[in-house]
């Protein structure tokens, strides 16, 4: 036959059903007539004629079905003929369809939005041209407690200059400046930048053009780069703009160019760059030959192609041996690069979430397609006596296993739609209640990518949810099914599904056990301040205005003793770095007594404050006193450490009236002696979980920081200081803006936003575990009561107690849950020992989560089976021993 020929074939099978099978009909019955007419013929009477024929051609219904098959296109045409079956079946049964299509929904909904959040920020390479060659450099100074630094700017020329492997390095520092000359004053989050940074990214405007070489030079004018947000909001998105003079931190500079809205700065969370800066400026002239223990620099590079970053890793290494010998001050330790791919460093942190999470909602999905299997499969027993009469009349099993595979295919796809439906939803309510530190996340989308996840998962667990109703097709006994007209027979089939949700259900509730266990440890960490009843804020002072010491401390003063006479206002002070902020940490070494020949000095964290900074964050003083007004640019240095250094240097010793050598002038060398003058408990700065490194705080008086956080305490809600805070500002001076006005409580609270938001998920996923066992579990015992019927009338009518058969049937429930127990704790058990890292201050072996998942579970099953329990006991005996 030729090609032509069979397409045509296949056309009709496909698209002219009807009219085939009517002529079929046609020949089939003429045939019959033919030959029940020979058979009148040789003697039989007509009624046996037709018996006779009939019986000769084998039965109409299986020379069609073999007519059928012989067709070009017949297997693609009974597959489309079992679809629609299964379509009109599920029709028949709406309640059915419905349940099982929305439970079959929430999983794979759960899982395609979970799965949107892997493919953004594990999956997905970053937003920038060829990201697979960028890497981040950062300085490894293990030895000082700071394994992962910034680099300082000679350095930075050190990579330049010797490196053959890349293409070019380019350095940002995060800051903030005033915006003002067009409207209200607003203070910018800034990125300061090297000329050639958007081109090593990778970067390109949308308006303008970036940075080129010069644009850093003494005598050029100075630029600014400006994010999409910002042009949007503060110049109405008007594309002349770009050429515009506006007053950037006190001096002019020219708009040049206008990044595109897609743009974001995906560094690694602890380089301290925000994702959503506002604008771009360059660096100071000369940065480069600022001193080399002046480390600030974020560093990204770029490799050239076909370079691998174990090659990259290499040649940086080499380069950090030899500056090391070449440059004395680096001592007897040396330097030490750690080169990184950006996209791995960046994602280092929200990695083991965002798997804890996906395996999570991946143990939801197979409870869900266990809970709908086990539906399928009571379905599928009901339906026992419509598939014997068919199997009686023909129909082969393989036949059956298709339509079995059709309809579960079809409540798999059907589910799928409902799923990225219910996938968006969920998507927009983990957007909203993301904690600061996972912005990240909002980059999810349901895309092409996530879509045909959501399609790959349905088929597959629409083929495998079709095993549950062939197992009660292969148990199918035609005749015996029909003599008991088509009552059930017991299956444990379903009884071992609802097992494995019970045994799953374990896992998932043991996991938010842990999580909630660790959220309150984490809840219960001291931070060694009190975030409550308290204002932040911050203000930058133009260096034009406020350079000199004595104009600051000026201001600083006239403003301070402002905020303090306000009304409801107990306290109020500054400090360079508020607790979790977003500012690029500030620290440095410190020595009280000369260092072994070549042996770094220890870092510790450095932090400026003014008199009253400790009493208005409600830290506790321990030993001396905090600083006063005398503690100015024109007195000796002093300093006041915590009791974590006071400890580690001193031991026993009082610290007070020591001298401490620090570095406030980040040299990299600590050469400025200062007094002890005080000793306060240790602050959590950067961290809830460790105590990450010891803690120098400095005059601001003397040691200015720029901008300035500020603090204020009142006796009521901190919200309610922020208009009094603003005038006050205006009053002293109108062209500085307030940012960042919050309460410092909100700080704390981001700080637990990751394993808030991890728990909340978690405690969902494992709500709805236990809701779909128990689900299940009542089917099964539901399904068992009426199975048992006239056993249980019996019992009733021969003197049980109504208690007694209740008791009958929860002792088969506990039974079923009690089989999902044993075998759910140890895979619990492997579980939890993933979740390690994720843990603080519980062990994954924790005896009240697995106490409180065992109780839970326990109780879920006894209710579920309860319910059925009083069904089976409130009939009277009469009417349990009625039969169909």
């Amino acid at each position: 036959m030729s090609l032509a020929s069979r397409l045509a074939s296949l056309g009709k099978t496909l698209f002219r059903r009807r009219r085939l099978e009517a002529d079929l009909d046609d020949e089939l019955r003429g045939y019959l007539e033919e030959l029940a007419r020979k058979k009148r013929a040789g003697g039989l009477a007509p009624d046996e004629a037709r018996r006779a024929a009939a019986i000769a051609m084998g039965g109409l219904e299986s020379v069609k079905e073999e007519t059928r098959d012989a067709r070009i296109g017949a297997d693609l045409e009974a597959a489309m003929r079992d679809v629609r079956y299964a379509w009109r079946s599920l029709w028949r049964s709406p309640g059915f369809a419905i349940a099982t299509i929305l439970t079959l929904g929430l999983g794979i909904g759960a899982n395609t939005a979970i799965f949107s959040l892997v493919d953004a920020m594990l999956l997905s390479p970053l937003p920038y041209r060829d990201s697979t060659r960028l890497v981040f450099v950062w300085s490894d100074m293990s030895e000082a407690g700071y394994p992962r630094a910034p680099i300082s700017g000679p350095e930075l020329a050190d990579l330049r200059r010797r490196a053959r492997l890349f293409s070019g390095f380019g350095a940002i520092w995060a800051n903030s400046a005033a915006l003002t000359g067009e409207g209200d004053p607003e203070q910018l989050r800034v990125g300061l930048v090297t000329t050639d940074f958007f081109q090593v990214l990778g970067a390109e405007p949308a308006l303008g053009r970036t940075f080129r070489a010069g644009d850093d030079a003494a005598d050029a004018p100075s630029t600014i780069v400006l994010s999409d947000a910002l042009w949007r909001r503060r110049f109405g998105a008007d594309p002349h703009a770009v050429g515009r003079r506006v007053s950037y931190g006190g001096e002019p500079a020219t708009i040049i160019g206008v990044m595109p809205d897609s743009f974001r700065l995906l560094l690694p969370p602890d380089s301290a760059v925000p994702d959503d800066l506002q604008a771009w400026a360059t660096f100071w002239p000369k940065m480069t030959e600022d001193p080399r223990g002046q480390q600030f620099l974020r560093v990204v590079g770029r490799m050239k192609p076909g370079v691998t970053l174990a090659q990259g890793k290499s040649e940086i290494d080499g380069i950090a041996a030899r500056i090391s010998r070449e440059f004395p001050e680096y001592g007897a330790a040396g330097r030490r690069f750690d080169a990184v791919g950006l996209h791995a460093d960046g994602v280092r942190e929200i990695r083991p979430v965002l798997l804890a999470l996906f395996g999570g909602v991946a143990i939801l999905l197979l409870i869900t397609c266990v809970n709908v299997a086990g539906l399928l499969a009571a379905r599928a027993a009901s339906r026992r006596h419509e598939i014997s009469l068919r199997i009686a009349l023909g129909a082969g099993r393989g036949r059956l296993f298709r339509q079995c595979l059709a309809e579960g295919l079809v409540l798999s796809l059907l589910g799928a739609a409902a799923g990225v439906a219910i996938a968006r939803g969920m998507l927009a309510v983990l957007f909203a209640a993301r904690p600061e530190s996972l912005r990240r996340i909002a980059a999810a989308r349901i895309d092409l990518r996530v879509l045909v996840f959501a399609a790959s998962i349905a088929i597959l667990w629409g083929l495998l949810m079709s095993l549950a109703p062939l197992a009660e097709v292969l148990r199918a006994a035609p005749i015996a099914n029909l003599k008991r007209g088509g009552n059930p027979t017991a299956s444990p089939v379903r009884a071992f599904l609802v097992a494995v949700q019970t045994a799953l259900s374990v896992v998932l509730v043991v996991g938010a056990g842990l999580v909630a266990r660790t959220f309150s440890r984490i809840h219960g960490v001291d931070p060694g301040f009190r975030p409550d009843h308290a204002l932040s804020f911050r203000l930058a002072l133009p260096p034009a205005r406020y350079g000199k010491p004595e104009a600051f401390n000026a201001f600083s003063r006239r403003f301070e003793e402002g905020l303090r006479g306000l009304p409801g206002v107990v306290a109020a002070a500054a400090v360079s770095h508020l607790p979790f902020d977003h500012i690029p940490n500030w620290g440095g070494p410190y020595l009280a007594k000369a260092a072994a020949s070549g042996a770094p000095a220890p870092m510790a964290d450095y932090r400026a404050v003014t008199p009253g900074f400790f009493a208005a964050v409600g830290a506790r003083l321990v030993a001396g006193r905090e600083f006063t007004e005398a503690d100015d640019e024109k007195s000796r240095p002093v300093v006041i450490v915590d009791e974590r250094l006071a400890r580690l240097v001193w031991g026993g010793e009082s610290p007070l009236g020591k001298t401490l050598r620090v570095d406030p002038r980040s040299s990299g060398q600590p050469e400025v002696p200062a007094t002890v003058v005080g000793v306060v408990r240790h602050l959590r700065h950067r961290s809830l979980l460790e105590d990450v490194r010891e803690q120098v705080y400095f005059a601001q008086r003397q040691i200015r920081r720029n901008p300035v956080a500020y603090v204020v305490r009142g006796t009521g809600e901190p919200g309610a200081l922020a208009a009094p805070v603003r005038k006050l500002v205006a009053d002293l001076d109108p062209q500085l803006p307030v940012s960042e006005a919050r309460p410092l409580e909100d700080y704390l609270t981001d700080a637990r936003g990751s394993q808030r938001f991890a728990m909340i998920l978690a405690a969902a996923f494992a709500a709805a575990a236990m809701l779909l066992s128990a689900i299940g579990l009542y089917g099964v015992v539901a399904y068992s009561v009426a199975q048992r019927r006239r056993e249980f009338g019996v019992r009733l009518a021969l003197g049980a107690l109504p208690k007694q058969v209740r008791a009958l049937v929860l002792r088969q429930g506990a039974r079923v849950a009690a089989a999902g127990l044993v075998f759910g704790i140890p895979a619990a058990v492997v579980t939890a020992r993933l979740l390690r890292s994720q843990l603080f201050g519980v062990t994954p072996g924790d005896p009240l989560s697995y106490a409180g998942a065992i109780a839970l579970l326990t109780l879920t099953a006894l209710s579920a089976s309860w319910f059925a329990a009083r069904r089976a006991a409130s009939a009277s005996a009469l009417e349990a021993l009625k039969v169909e």
